[in-house]
């Protein structure tokens, strides 16, 4: 095949798979919007599919069930997070700038998207017998690990002498997730940019090493 057929063939075939994408953007966040207000078990297949008016047996040719379509749901949420978060951090040098990088990234994911930060909290703080399988543990340091490594480099510089990465790394997200939890709460809070700059520069404040 020449190169200009190549050309022609993949120009054709990308209309389609954007379609396909954008179809099923449109079913997931229909999906979350369902889950968060009326809950995982109380939601069902044909629920779903009623929402975004298609039919079920469109909906099962993507998912293989109930648990699976919440599966893509969660994890398709937190690699676009984690993928974003990376974007944002990338080139930002100093402790401070990239806490407030970072704090502003999920601020504004919590802000276009609280159906799914409403359903990933109840998922996460649910009992985990009878919950849909799902690798929270994994989801989790996905974030996590992130913030520790933006806390240990405020150990080697000093900025954090004599602090643990770990108990910085969780209180910063305690503060960052308790703020979250208010948006899930109370929906007409808004997460704004200063909001989240304020936050990082009261964890300084009480995190630095004393003797700096």
């Amino acid at each position: 095949m020449s190169q200009k057929a190549a050309a022609n063939t993949v120009s054709r075939k990308r209309p389609g798979r954007e379609a396909t994408r954008q179809r099923l953007d449109h079913l997931l966040a229909a999906t979350a919007a369902l889950y968060a207000e009326r809950g995982y078990e109380a939601t069902s297949m044909r629920d779903v599919s009623s929402a975004v008016g298609g039919s079920l047996a469109g909906l099962y040719h993507y998912f293989e069930n109930k648990e699976h379509l919440f599966r893509r749901l969660v994890e398709s949420w937190f690699a676009e997070l984690v993928e974003d978060m990376d974007r944002a951090l990338d080139g930002v040098v100093g402790l401070r700038e990239q806490l407030k990088t970072l704090i502003v990234n999920v601020f504004e994911h919590a802000e276009r998207s609280p159906h799914v930060v409403r359903l990933i909290f109840h998922t996460f703080f649910a009992p985990r017998h009878g919950a849909p399988k799902l690798d929270r543990d994994g989801l989790w340091e996905s974030r996590y690990s992130r913030i520790s490594k933006i806390m240990q480099s405020g150990i080697d510089t000093g900025e954090f002498a004599g602090r643990n990465r770990e108990t910085l790394a969780m209180a910063f997200c305690g503060m960052m997730d308790m703020h979250i939890m208010v948006k899930i709460n109370r929906p007409h809070t808004t997460l704004s940019n200063e909001l989240g700059e304020a936050l990082v520069e009261l964890f300084l404040e009480g995190a630095r090493s004393q003797t700096t």
